[in-house]
């Protein structure tokens, strides 16, 4: 989305997330949504020919990042000192569960393991006051904040390799990258001090809205509009310190308001004071949002399936341009134009490698 040029290598057949659902036929909208725009090179990366193959790219590259379990890239022979050794100055970023050694580090993890075993599920849990047991996993925290996390990471690695003319390894793991983002849960186990502050729902006659009076003004004036005077003295919720003790309370006696209000009654209500608040909606109640469509965040994408409508790159810039480039790769779909402009191989030498099995196939 940035520029760069990305170079996926797959295994012959594609990675299995090209059968992760939702699907159009036998494509994935889920793999559409997050590769599109990369050229796809399909390889047999356990063929020593295909290593090389590799290691003649990564010299001509910038990044090399992956996510295999810990010890695959060093027995096929593509770990960091042997990368380094096709390019001094390569960087190369790892993400994986629990990181690159350590007593856990071999462990298989994906999303929902790391999720439940970095406190994340209990903590969420702990917020639904009726809730008896973890919750099914509903967004794959482990997966995009690692990527965040390894984004943030290699754009500080280049900036360095500007400065320095130096290289280097970035060591990602999922189940760090949560812990990292639970800033005041952590310190209220660590310091045994727990409120029930827990933003959430309030029940309308149409549905659900939030609002949030956080500072005193706030409170005071929500007093006002759902006529609760009395409430501002109430010395469970008089103050900000109380009412982050007795926050349930709070909400308790602002639902017994917004229940007699449509949704957009109440917000209407509340804009009037400027508090925060905002109506729950669903991802398909966002297709017409003024504000995403004034910031071009809903774009298409074309696929093998056709037109696909996804999330547009959300960085603005003053002087440049990010956005998500339109077309998705087949599995192996770039073999030929990179392997000959890359590497100046010639078409035999490219029809060999396939013939062989180095390669698995050109799509027509």
């Amino acid at each position: 989305d940035l520029g760069a040029e990305v170079i996926k290598i797959e295994a012959p057949g594609g990675e299995i997330l090209r059968k992760a659902g939702p699907m159009r036929g036998e494509v994935s909208t889920m793999f559409s949504a997050v590769n599109s725009g990369k050229y796809c090179m399909s390889m047999d990366l356990k063929r020593p020919e295909a290593v090389e193959l590799c290691k003649r790219l990564v010299a001509k590259c910038d990044v090399v990042a992956e996510n295999s379990r810990p010890g695959v890239m060093r027995r096929l022979g593509l770990d960091y000192p042997s990368l380094k050794s096709a390019n001094a100055k390569i960087i190369m970023c790892s993400i994986s569960g629990y990181g690159q050694t350590g007593p856990e580090a071999s462990r298989r993890a994906y999303a929902p393991i790391v999720q439940a075993t970095s406190g994340y599920e209990i903590v969420t849990q702990r917020a639904q006051p009726d809730q008896q047991k973890p919750m099914n996993m509903g967004l794959p925290v482990g997966d995009t904040s690692a990527s965040l996390q390894a984004f943030g990471a290699i754009v500080a690695a280049l900036f360095y390799r500007e400065r320095t003319g130096i290289g280097q390894y970035i060591d990602i793991a999922m189940q760090d990258t949560i812990l990292a983002t639970m800033h005041k849960d952590f310190q209220a186990a660590f310091n045994h001090e727990m409120n029930d502050r827990h933003y959430g729902p309030l029940e309308t006659r149409d549905g659900f809205i939030m609002v949030i009076p956080l500072s005193q003004r706030h409170f005071e004036d929500l007093m006002h509009l759902i006529s609760r005077q009395d409430l501002i003295s109430d010395p469970q919720i008089s103050t900000i310190t109380a009412r982050i003790y007795n926050y349930d309370y709070l909400q308790d006696e602002i639902e017994k308001w917004t229940r007699t209000k449509t949704c957009a009654e109440a917000i209407a209500i509340f804009e009037s004071k400027k508090l925060p608040c905002a109506e729950y909606r669903g991802i398909v109640d966002l297709e017409d949002d003024p504000q995403l469509n004034h910031r071009g965040m809903l774009t298409e994408i074309t696929d093998p399936a056709g037109p696909l409508k996804v999330p547009n790159s959300p960085f603005l810039y003053s002087e440049t341009q990010a956005a998500v480039r339109h077309t998705v790769a087949r599995v192996g779909e770039h073999n030929y134009d990179i392997l000959t402009t890359h590497l100046g191989m010639n078409e035999d030498e490219v029809a060999a490698l396939e013939k062989a099995g180095v390669l698995g196939p050109t799509p027509d």
